[in-house]
């Protein structure tokens, strides 16, 4: 089950919140953050399972953007008793959680007196802005407000030994490679799980961010060799997912343009490859991985 739920209304903020979705989800990791679009699955049923996630969530996001009352048409959903995101809100509030309203697209926190009976309580919520002119360091200072109410400290894992744990299981992940595939493919997926243990104690650290990245590229590179390309494109979707938040919030990353010119090169397409590992190189031109991965690019398209 998740810990945190974020809540929205899809004609109102969907684009914030699927933005929220991955700068939390690449450092608390998926299972931790719940957002319906991507994590109700076809055939189930979706009340059902929104409301298994209310119940187990620890912190509930409510997003609220310009048209959050009020909608395009003049209409106030908020009023119908069957409106699925008052019963999201209400659920939240009468919950055990933390409920922490989101302003988004320069919307303000609409009063008590406004709001339908059941939602009143949020009006004394302290909220927090996520504003476009300052978006990134914002939604820092929400991951560290995050990282303290849903994570526990007693048994945190020290971060070097996160790191070391993460670089052993990738050498052994490489010494199967092409070898055992089959127990490859489970080292990789061991680093997953492993991963989301660990990530979610250290939120900030750049080294374990780049490294959830790769090791998706990890899963797929395995998945290629064992005939199983669909997954192995997902897995790579979510890779570039990875890389691409992270140059969002830093545009001169290298590792992050180096790990998109990694996904490229596992998909075949070794020039758009090249091309962004020189990014990489034009920022840390003495950049190890870089060198050694287009030295690896040049001879596949010569």
């Amino acid at each position: 089950m998740s810990k945190v739920f974020i809540s929205y209304r899809r004609a109102d903020s969907v684009e914030w919140a699927n933005r929220l979705y991955r700068h939390l989800s690449m450092r608390f990791g998926e299972d931790l953050i719940f957002q319906d679009v991507d994590d109700i699955h076809p055939g189930v049923n979706w009340l059902e399972t929104i409301r298994s996630e209310l119940h187990a969530c620890q912190l509930f996001l409510i997003l609220i953007g310009p048209n959050w009352l009020v909608d395009k048409q003049g209409r106030r959903r908020l009023d119908d008793p069957q409106d699925i995101l008052r019963m999201e809100v209400s659920e939240a509030l009468s919950s055990q959680g933390t409920v922490i309203p989101a302003l988004v697209g320069s919307a303000g926190m609409p009063l008590a007196e406004v709001l339908p009976e059941p939602l009143k309580p949020l009006a004394l919520r302290q909220a927090i802005a996520l504003k476009d002119e300052s978006w990134i360091l914002d939604v820092e200072r929400l991951i560290e407000r995050i990282r303290e109410l849903i994570l526990p400290t007693s048994s945190q894992i020290p971060l070097q030994t996160a790191q070391k744990e993460l670089y052993e299981l990738q050498l052994q992940y490489f010494k199967h490679l092409d070898v055992e595939n089959a127990e490859a493919l489970k080292l990789a997926q061991k680093a997953q799980a492993y991963f989301n243990r660990v990530m979610p104690l250290y939120p900030q650290d750049g080294i374990l961010k780049v490294t959830r990245g790769y090791l998706f590229k990890n899963e797929a590179m395995a998945l290629v060799r064992l005939g199983r390309n669909e997954e192995a494109e997902s897995a790579l979707n979510q890779g570039e997912t990875v890389f691409r938040t992270m140059l969002e919030e830093k545009p001169d990353d290298a590792s992050a343009w180096n790990g998109l010119g990694s996904i490229e090169s596992v998909r075949g397409n070794y020039k758009k490859a090249l091309e962004y590992i020189e990014r990489a190189l034009q920022i840390a031109p003495d950049y190890a991985a870089a060198l050694q991965d287009k030295k690896q690019i040049l001879e596949h398209i010569k």
